[in-house]
């Protein structure tokens, strides 16, 4: 046997290890593995904190780790539904309603399936598909009546209203709102706002385009497009000169030329002139609606303390 004071310094610290080792019942496997214990608790606020930061795509997939890893807990539904709620923010809209209807069809709790159904409706507004939004808010009032979530839909089709230019109806919807609901107030304040609709200033197509075929550019001003109004004129007024100069001096090719160019020119501030009659009442009504949008429409949002949902921006 080889005396220890004999052999390399490392070879007899290796062997010294090595009999600790095994004086202590371990294996030298267990020296360098380590369990890592992934508790529900942890895993859902890790996902949470993704999702106050607005990094909804890795929020998401947090939230379908942790409905992977603890397929029993009561919160995988929640878990769902904010899934849902960051395809919803990320503009993934068909994916948003697959999730938020599974909620609603295969049993969650009422108040969950209210909120997701809601959240269907809030991604065909968002989408700009009003007729499918309106069905889809109907049916929240009508499934729910008990719930604070019908006064946000009822809410909501009053806004759906509005972007229809539908008035009255939209009056009717925001004055449905319950006394008891936190958006009571903003409710009550739109009632009146959107009777003001019909009192806005309209430029009626028709008569726009009646004036630009008596007289070119006359449409234009019309709806107060003053330089476009002198342009058409101008324009028409060259056209029509320059024909009749042509014919007059036997020109008559030329003159055929310029009377055709003459009737494109003539056809087409016509056109110009009921498209700008339209855009007049589109650009008010907008601009009517985005009064109002900046300061009592709803919006989603995520707070501190689990909190997903919705709000009313109130600013003066």
């Amino acid at each position: 046997m080889v005396p220890t004071e004999m052999m390399p310094r490392w070879i007899s610290r290796v062997l010294l290890g090595l009999i600790l080792l095994l004086m202590c019942g371990g294996a030298p496997g267990d020296v360098f593995s380590s369990e890592v214990v992934i508790r529900s608790d942890h895993q859902f606020a890790f996902a949470r904190q993704f999702l106050d930061r607005g990094d909804y795509p890795a929020a998401a997939a947090e939230f379908e780790r942790f409905r992977y890893f603890f397929p029993d807990d009561p919160r995988g539904d929640e878990a769902l539904y904010l899934i849902g709620f960051c395809r919803l923010r990320e503009g993934r809209h068909d994916e948003a309603r697959t999730l938020f209807g599974r909620l609603v069809n295969e049993g969650a709790d009422p108040s969950l399936a209210a909120r997701a159904m809601f959240m269907a409706g809030e991604s065909y507004y968002e989408e700009g598909r009003m007729e499918e939004a309106s069905a889809v808010f109907e049916e929240v009032v009508r499934r729910y009546p008990g719930l604070e979530i019908k006064n946000a839909a009822l809410y909501r089709l009053g806004w759906v209203d509005l972007r229809r230019d539908q008035w009255e109806e939209a009056s009717a919807s925001f004055e449905g709102v319950s006394p008891e609901s936190p958006l009571y107030g903003r409710a009550g304040l739109l009632a009146g706002e959107s009777l003001k609709g019909p009192e806005l200033p309209w430029k009626e197509p028709s008569t726009a385009g009646v004036l630009a075929a008596v007289l070119p550019g006359a449409g234009h001003a019309y709806v107060g497009r003053w330089k476009d109004g002198l342009v058409a004129l101008l324009l028409n007024g060259v056209f029509i000169w320059a024909a009749v100069e042509a014919f007059d001096s036997d020109q008559d090719v030329l003159g055929g030329i310029l009377a055709f160019l003459e009737v494109g020119w003539y056809s087409g501030n016509i056109y110009s002139a009921v498209n700008a009659a339209h855009k007049y009442n589109r650009k008010v009504r907008d601009d009517f609606r985005k009064g109002l949008d900046e300061r009592l429409d709803l919006r989603l949002f995520t707070g501190g303390g689990g909190a997903v949902g919705l709000g009313v921006s109130w600013r003066f």
